[in-house]
């Protein structure tokens, strides 16, 4: 199995790092491939909406490093995705890579749907600096029903709170309990 995670962060070592790399990790101890990805070290441009990618090549004129992205995302099974929450939804970076998407993904009523990239697994990790995980509850409801609509199998959600006063990497239990759900996506 080949799992693709995404930190859509602007930090390159912070929590939301820390957390889809633990994720992962948990999947590789299964067997699983895993590779990941950084907004914080990539060149990501935001999508123009010229709909260049739902022509007949569907190629991106965006030049970039989502190229790269997409082909990972292509091969993988699942995805974990790592978004902190900023201004009570995801970071900029979230965005622009959830725009990006569109060259990859459509809802079934699109008739740009590709069968093939349905059903691949996601694992949604919101990493917030306050502490009440159930903020941001609804925005990560909603969130994971945009997903569902592109047809991922989306597990239930993962909200890290209070990373504004300790690191995740430090919370007592974590590691352990983002192993356990990294290990889940693998067979």
């Amino acid at each position: 199995m080949h799992i693709v995670g995404f930190s859509a962060s602007p930090r390159s070592q912070g929590s939301t790092s820390w957390v889809v790399d633990t994720i992962l990790e948990g999947a590789r101890s299964r067997g699983a491939q895993a590779c990941s990805w950084s907004s914080a070290t990539l060149d990501l441009q935001p999508c123009r909406a010229c709909f260049a990618c739902r022509a007949k090549d569907r190629t991106c004129t965006v030049r970039d490093d989502m190229p790269r992205v997409h082909a990972s995302l292509l091969e993988a099974q699942a995805l974990v995705l790592g978004m902190p929450i900023f201004m009570g939804q995801m970071s900029a970076q979230a965005k622009i890579f959830v725009d990006r998407l569109h060259a990859l993904f459509a809802p079934r009523f699109s008739p740009t749907f590709q069968e093939g990239n349905a059903g691949k697994s996601l694992i949604l990790a919101f990493i917030q600096g306050n502490p009440d995980a159930g903020l941001f509850k609804t925005y990560v409801g909603y969130t994971a029903e945009l997903f569902r609509t592109l047809e991922f199998d989306v597990r239930e959600p993962v909200v890290v709170a209070g990373t504004r006063s300790l690191h995740a990497r430090d919370q007592p239990g974590l590691e352990a309990s983002l192993k356990d759900l990294g290990a889940i996506l693998a067979p």
